[in-house]
């Protein structure tokens, strides 16, 4: 499944981290990234696999400004 995070967006919250750290990271003072390990050519966007599919939903559905989409 492909993930992308609207940095632009992003208010650094860190809830898409605390859901799902296996997908999600955000780093003091910066917008939440993809886990290097999933990214695809840059930190917004990333394809991660099966087995972190409800994980990455769930994190999708924690955060408050809903800037993570799924596809």
């Amino acid at each position: 499944m492909n993930v992308k995070i609207d940095q632009d967006g992003c208010i650094e919250c860190g809830a898409c981290e605390q859901t799902c750290s296996e997908v999600f990271v955000v780093e003091s003072g910066q917008k939440a990234s993809i886990v290097e390990k999933y990214r695809k050519n840059t930190s917004d966007v990333g394809e991660i696999p099966d087995i972190l599919v409800s994980c990455t939903n769930d994190a999708v559905a924690s955060c408050p400004v809903q800037v993570i989409s799924t596809g």
